[in-house]
């Protein structure tokens, strides 16, 4: 049975999220280095956009750099990424390896 589009995004959410709290990196110090690799965004706009769980690859991909992941770990399941406080476990590095 396939996985609706929803988890797919609640995952997405939640390894850019473990990202950033790796790093102890804001989404106003997302906004800053961001805007270092000369991408313009503001705090809020990049909490709603996260949120949401809808942005682009390229966007992923920004953040991605800007936060210097060099090596991304894929959770081996879409659901357990997806799931609440999957941002939490994702950075501890629990569940998803």
């Amino acid at each position: 049975m396939p996985v609706e589009e929803k988890v797919w995004e609640e995952m997405v959410k939640n390894i850019l999220r473990a990202e950033m709290m790796r790093r102890g990196v804001s989404y106003a110090g997302l906004a800053e280095r961001l805007q270092e690799h000369g991408i313009e965004d503001n705090e809020l706009n990049l909490r709603n956009k996260v949120s949401r769980g809808r942005f682009t690859a390229v966007f992923f991909m920004q953040c991605m750099q800007a936060l210097g992941v060099e090596l991304l770990q894929i959770p081996q399941t879409v659901e357990e990424a997806g799931r609440k406080r999957g941002a939490q476990a994702l950075a501890k590095g629990k569940g998803a390896r």
